[in-house]
């Protein structure tokens, strides 16, 4: 798939086969970059010597790809948990409303991410799109927080979901790409960086249980988010910015070959059509178009269950809104926990097995919460939401990224964003408020079964997946 893949979406450049790679790594006693004027450029063997950055910055690829996602999470961590109840308790909105306000603005993530990555894919300039989407988003809260009136709600929610959704595929695909041009990331795996982003949703949870001090204090959530927005640009500018897989011209890496010493393959240049042709031979393989359908039943299960979440525990239950950080923060807590031993669970379980239990357990929670709305399981089931993030948010990314052609590593995640995260929340929020409207814990029944459907198409979908290797090699 990867070989037919990548044939569909790249021309070959021969032309080119014998030129210098900027990113290649030469080795010990490799040769200094030159400049034009026959000056040595100021940078490591395999950095690119057009990046003009601090030494400091560009030795951090790392670090610098870690505090992205930490400042990315952040401003989810400052919106999701206190959303449904801010809609509700400073727009005076009522549940079917609030279900409108969130299908549209999901509609964005049917729209932006493809859009976005499918043009990363094309010009190379993933970082550049990444930086500009993340200061829109930062605008776009500015101007939510002063807002009144249902439809500019609407209106507002989703311009801001417009820039903010492809920010989470075009790092992602960042990062992928990234790993096949530095060494310092080749070795690194998905979720020991995103990782990060669930230590930066947590920090706004915590600090604004001393900023919320009753109902209407809630205005201020998207001024803090805004402002955590703006933190995430300036991060951003450290990303590793080396030409990325599927840049009109860049190598796809093959850091083995580099450390043999063996030729370099001709040159790939990507074309548009080619793009939209290697996506659509990725989606007509049974096994992946049914994966991808589960993955939608499943984020269906999720927005259902993180849109009235907050409802449920604070107009059924009583709890106080200044809580529901803290109390998100116990399930975010775990989460950590599962994030940091995911490689060991896909070794331990293989991805087969641990897909259907992350359904299963999904599939158990929303049970729980409609059958008993009590303070014990709204606080309980938090225990359960590590295992389900990182089945939904982790490893349905890094299923397809291993499905995936080089040439369109950004494109694939723009359409799990579209597909999945976008079409789930539109179902999941829409048919949901309606449902939350006569009966609220209808909603979590609702969820159960799309849950449950999704377990059984991860089942079905994976059945030929390839074992992990015990050194976790194939992470």
């Amino acid at each position: 798939m990867t070989a037919t893949g990548r044939s569909a979406a790249t021309e070959s450049n021969p032309g080119e086969a014998n030129s210098s790679d900027s990113t290649r790594g030469s080795g010990d006693g490799a040769r200094p970059e030159t400049g034009p004027d026959g000056t040595e450029n100021d940078t490591e063997p395999g950095e690119d010597p057009a990046d003009r950055r601090p030494g400091w910055i560009r030795a951090r690829p790392l670090a610098a790809t870690r505090a992205s996602y930490a400042a990315l999470y952040a401003v989810d961590g400052a919106m999701l948990p206190f959303f449904s109840v801010f809609l509700a308790f400073v727009h005076g909105l009522d549940t079917a409303q609030i279900g409108v306000v969130l299908a549209v603005s999901s509609a964005a993530a049917v729209i932006a991410p493809p859009v976005l990555t499918v043009t990363a894919d094309r010009y190379g300039r993933a970082e550049t799109l990444f930086v500009f989407v993340l200061a829109a988003s930062a605008i776009a809260l500015s101007v939510f927080a002063f807002v009144g009136g249902y439809w500019w709600v609407v209106f507002v929610y989703a311009a801001f979901s417009l820039a903010r959704e492809p920010t989470r595929p075009l790092l992602d695909g960042i990062f992928f790409a990234s790993q096949r041009h530095i060494r310092a990331l080749a070795a690194v795996s998905y979720h020991q960086v995103r990782i990060w982003g669930t230590v930066g949703y947590m920090v706004p949870g915590v600090l604004l249980y001393f900023v919320l001090t009753d109902r209407h204090s809630l205005w201020v959530l998207p001024l803090v988010a805004a402002g955590l927005a703006i933190l995430g640009v300036a991060v951003a500018a450290m990303l590793p910015t080396g030409p990325l897989a599927g840049a009109p011209g860049a190598r796809i890496g093959n850091p083995a070959r580099e450390e043999s010493g063996e030729p370099e393959p001709p040159r790939e240049t990507v074309t548009l059509a080619g793009v939209a042709r290697a996506a659509g031979a990725l989606l007509r393989v049974p096994s992946t178009a049914v994966f991808v359908v589960a993955m939608f039943w499943l984020q269906v299960a999720v927005t259902a269950y993180s849109t009235f979440y907050p409802l449920m525990a604070t107009e059924v239950v009583g709890l106080s809104p200044r809580w529901l950080g803290l109390v998100t923060n116990l399930g975010v807590l775990v989460e950590i926990a599962y994030m940091a031993a995911f490689g060991w669970l896909v070794r331990r379980l293989g991805w087969r097995r641990l897909m259907v239990l992350g359904a299963a357990t999904a599939t158990v929670r929303v049970a729980l919460l409609a059958a008993f709305p009590t303070i014990g399981v709204v606080v309980g089931t938090q225990v359960a939401h590590g295992m389900i993030i990182i089945v939904s948010m982790v490893a349905g990314r890094v299923i397809l990224d291993r499905r995936a052609p080089d040439a369109i590593r950004h494109t694939t995640q723009g359409l799990y964003a579209m597909l999945v995260l976008g079409g789930g929340r539109i179902v999941g929020s829409a048919f949901g408020g309606l449902v939350a409207s006569h009966d609220l814990s209808r909603v979590f029944w609702a969820a159960a079964l799309a849950a449950l459907v999704a377990m059984l198409g991860l089942a079905w979908s994976l059945r030929d997946e390839r074992p992990v290797a015990a050194d976790g090699s194939s992470l």
